[in-house]
């Protein structure tokens, strides 16, 4: 019979990645990985959904995008020298209607107790020194981000051990001109909005990072979009400390790695 490891003879993660979508890891971490990657530390990353309401561009059906962006994933973090993730399978936010999709309320639609269950067990087998997912606003007001983030919170809650906790920060709240449904308003955005307090330069990593963010060809849109409206974002990754606190009257610092 095969048993799961001892956690403790797992050695613990140098850092762990929670976020919701495929392709989020490579937009706001793909020099940091890279560059954790070359120094020999460990780094785990849990994916929760396959990103099933994205858009196919033709390269396959609807119903064959959930696979298709796992290999992308798994692609994608294998040039940014990751192995083995965890890749969920829960639903996606939909808007009502939206590109002919049936709505569906994603992430927010899942038992809280179920998600965080199945974070927590990970947090304890991996027992990761620094962990890093989205901000309470969910950078954009997005609902599965926000509903990871709560999360990630919840499974920490109980550990013993607790990791260093950081956020995807901008130097900016995201905010549309127009609401969108499900999202966080506006207003909510900026009232929950966390300022970087770490930077980190991606330097000669930048081409490993475009390599890896060349991976999710299914999502080339968001790619290009995310080039355009984030140009900065290519060469310099920026983060916020939330735990522990990080002293403000410090200033924000720039780092080799979190």
């Amino acid at each position: 019979m095969v048993t799961d490891p001892d956690p403790t003879d797992i050695p613990p993660a140098d850092l762990m990645l929670v976020v919701p979508h495929p392709d989020d890891e490579v937009f706001s971490c793909g020099g940091l990985f890279s560059k954790m990657g070359e120094a020999g530390k460990r780094v785990v990353t849990v994916t929760l959904t396959k990103g099933a309401s994205g858009r196919t561009l033709g390269l396959c059906t609807q119903a064959e995008l959930p696979r298709l962006r796992e290999r992308e994933l798994r692609a994608s973090l294998r040039v940014l020298g990751v192995d083995d993730p965890y890749v969920f399978d829960y639903p996606d936010f939909v808007p009502d209607a939206e590109r002919g999709l049936a709505a569906n309320g994603g992430l927010s639609d899942v038992p809280e107790a179920e998600g965080v269950g199945r974070l927590q067990e990970i947090l304890r087998r991996h027992r990761p020194r620094t962990l890093v997912t989205f901000p309470p606003n969910g950078s954009n007001g997005h609902p599965d981000h926000v509903t990871t983030n709560a999360w990630v919170l919840g499974a920490l809650e109980p550990l013993r051990e607790q990791p260093a906790l950081y956020y995807f920060a901008s130097e900016r709240p995201y905010v549309s001109d127009v609401p969108r449904e499900g999202f966080l308003s506006a207003d909510e955005v900026k009232r929950l909005f966390l300022p970087p307090t770490h930077y980190l330069e991606v330097g000669p990593f930048v081409e490993n990072k475009l390599r890896a963010m060349a991976q999710h060809e299914t999502q080339a849109r968001s790619v290009l979009a995310f080039m355009r409206s984030n140009p900065r974002r290519l060469l310099l990754e920026s983060f916020h400390r939330a735990r522990p606190s990080y002293p403000h009257t410090e200033g924000a610092r720039t780092v080799g790695w979190l």
